[in-house]
């Protein structure tokens, strides 16, 4: 069965489809572009709504008007799962004589006739939950970790004899899709039921709720054992649905000893943990190289086969592991 692994191929693509623009290499934007009726182009202009072939034509013929764009990639990452792929980014765009604009791009790439061509485009201006409707939710599981960072909170309560902690983040893939799909009141009362269910598996498994925010947690558990099992019960609760709406949610763990090392621990592991979480798709528990390590010999826990990332901000190279059952 294939799987679902980052493509360096489609990074590759993405910086093709980048030069491209940049340099008005009008044919072929139009050639990076399936023509079929599925494909969807969607700009940051609410009139910018194209379907088949009109979608490649028109990002030609904006190109041609702007008069020269830069793309700056800041996080630029890509996927694929056999002959479908898929592609986001946070991209510093300047468009003629123009300022620079921060740009989210999303991609959604195809194999057709032999080459990979965008059936999907999307570019957004990002806009603050407050204006957008009107609260204010967690947006990265970072904001709870150097909140984290910041206070010390004692982890006793969570440490196994030895001192060390095994650190969980979750949180809810497309939390703002699920709002405005739910409307403020089923929102607030969704958000009520996910934080009964994690704080119920966590306290089921001996974990401890470190912080929360929004739709974001950090839990710690005195060992990798705890943290799996909850983080696995959590995952099965959540995607049982809320009222019929499937949800998902995404987790990192990672492990340390928290209790002789305080400084490293709220410097390194907490940081490792939050970004491993950030990585992980929805519906995905990621590991790192020592949780997987310290709960492999327990046969009790199935792991994908592992894959090297880069964390932000960290040197060197990461091994992390999917969860299993």
């Amino acid at each position: 069965m294939p799987e679902i692994v980052p493509s360096e191929e489609l990074r590759a693509f993405v910086r093709r489809f980048y030069q491209a623009w940049g340099t008005q290499d009008l044919e072929t934007l139009k050639e990076l572009f399936s023509r079929g009726a599925h494909t969807t182009v969607i700009g940051t202009d609410p009139d910018e709504w194209w379907h088949g072939a009109t979608g490649g034509e028109m990002i030609a013929h904006q190109t041609a008007e702007m008069k020269g764009v830069e793309i700056v990639s800041h996080d630029l990452r890509a996927f694929a799962y056999s002959n479908v792929g898929w592609a986001s980014d946070r991209a510093e765009v300047t468009m003629g004589a123009g300022g620079a604009v921060q740009c989210r791009f999303t991609m959604v790439i195809a194999i057709e006739r032999g080459h990979w061509r965008m059936v999907q485009w999307h570019a957004s201006i990002g806009i603050k939950n407050e204006d957008a409707v009107g609260y204010r939710l967690t947006t990265n599981v970072e904001a709870i970790a150097q909140s984290v960072r910041d206070a010390r909170p004692d982890l006793q309560p969570a440490a196994a004899p030895d001192g060390t902690v095994t650190i969980l983040f979750t949180d809810i893939e497309s939390s703002t899709v699920l709002m405005e799909r739910l409307g403020d009141t089923a929102f607030l009362n969704f958000l009520a039921w996910h934080d009964r269910v994690i704080r119920d598996a966590a306290g089921e498994h001996r974990g401890f709720v470190v912080k929360s925010q929004g739709d974001g947690f950090m839990l710690a558990f005195p060992s990798a054992a705890f943290a799996l099992r909850a983080a696995l019960s959590m995952r099965e609760r959540i995607g049982a649905g809320f009222n019929g709406l499937p949800v998902r949610i995404r987790a990192g763990l990672h492990a340390g000893e928290a209790i002789k090392h305080d400084n490293d621990f709220y410097g390194r592991t907490v940081v490792i943990a939050a970004r491993i979480s950030a990585l992980a798709l929805g519906g995905e528990i990621l590991a790192s190289d020592l949780v997987h390590a310290l709960a492999k010999g327990l046969g009790t826990f199935t792991f994908a086969e592992p894959r090297d990332v880069t964390l932000k901000g960290l040197v060197g190279d990461f091994r992390v592991y999917t969860v299993g059952g």
